[in-house]
């Protein structure tokens, strides 16, 4: 592998790469700590132009997340507001967000991982358990005016005697 942008940085990366596969390994075991501990030494490690410098960002947030620190939703935030390549960023930020019951911002950030990367299965899995909602009809209307009930309703409607849309 070629010296990407200076003498060194790939030796940064695969050092970045192996405290982010140990973090990982403690992260399954449900070792938050010592998980958190090798995410933020990836974290560290990695250089501005390593692109999974902000999915380590992220690990380390939910890891922190797990161990109850609220300061570790912050990371997982900033991480995701950053995220151009990898849509994991954004599920561990809709995990962390979803430790803290946002479920709303969850879902954003699901479907904004979604934007990144339409096949995720690990984000399409948490959207299907959460159960996010079809947008309405009119989206400039509110979800409890009666046309959007009416509209939404509809599709539903196919067979019954005297719907309107046959």
């Amino acid at each position: 592998m070629d010296e990407l942008l200076y003498p060194g940085a790939a030796e940064r990366m695969r050092k970045a790469r192996e405290e982010y596969l140990l973090g990982q390994a403690f992260f399954d075991k449900k070792q938050w700590k010592m998980a958190a501990r090798h995410f933020g030494q990836a974290e560290r490690k990695a250089g501005r132009e390593d692109v999974s410098q902000y999915l380590y960002r992220s690990c380390h947030g939910l890891s922190l997340v797990c161990c109850g620190d609220v300061s570790g939703l912050n990371l997982c935030r900033h991480a995701a507001s950053m995220e151009t390549v990898q849509a994991d960023s954004f599920l561990n930020l809709a995990l962390a967000e979803l430790k803290f019951q946002h479920r709303k911002r969850a879902c954003r950030a699901i479907s904004q991982g979604l934007r990144l990367h339409p096949r995720h299965k690990q984000l399409l899995k948490l959207r299907s358990k959460l159960g996010v909602r079809r947008q309405p009809p009119l989206p400039f209307l509110k979800r409890a005016n009666v046309l959007n009930k009416w509209l939404g309703k509809a599709p539903y409607r196919g067979g019954r005697r005297g719907s309107v849309l046959r």
